[in-house]
């Protein structure tokens, strides 16, 4: 994935995504969606994706974790990372971004028809899941807070097993 940061304009680099096969979709400077329906419209059809980028070419780019089979754990500044690996095991990913807050997005793929459903400080305090219905931004987004940038680009690791069960809800054997 290096190639996503070699510069460009925001179409450019939501093409780029778009062809990894990441749904996106244009957000505000607030990380509010501009189209209507939000996360819903998110596309990887490089013809609604220019149309959207030439309505609003310094839009933020939305990623649409649950189209493009993946899902985020959402770092808070304050988490607790190392409490909720003593449950999943190492939850080391090849795909990582630092968020403009210093908090951290790390990504997994999930399998075709997994299902994750969002979450907000449910698996531990400061940590929120994001997958079905749900997106992050992605660099170059920019927010009052700064820019997002990738710590990894690799493949994201597919996620463990404990990870999901504590997502979903499952009670631990």
């Amino acid at each position: 994935m290096n190639d996503l940061n070699t510069g460009g304009t925001m179409l450019e680099y939501a093409l780029k995504y778009a062809e990894k096969g990441w749904p996106v979709f244009p957000c505000k400077f607030d990380k509010t969606p501009y189209a209507q329906n939000g996360v819903l419209n998110a596309t990887t059809n490089k013809d609604t994706i220019r149309q959207f980028w030439g309505r609003w070419p310094n839009a933020n780019i939305g990623v649409h974790l649950g189209q493009a089979h993946m899902m985020a754990l959402d770092l808070d500044p304050g988490h607790d990372l190392p409490a909720i690996e003593k449950i999943t095991g190492s939850l080391q990913t090849g795909l990582s971004q630092t968020t403009p807050r210093g908090g951290r997005h790390l990504i997994f793929s999930l399998a075709e028809n997994e299902v994750v459903p969002p979450s907000a400080s449910k698996i531990a305090k400061h940590i929120d899941v994001r997958s079905k219905n749900s997106y992050i931004l992605v660099p170059p987004s920019t927010t009052v807070d700064g820019a997002y940038s990738w710590d990894c680009e690799e493949a994201p690791c597919f996620r463990p097993q404990k990870l999901l069960e504590l997502c979903v809800g499952k009670k631990q054997k």
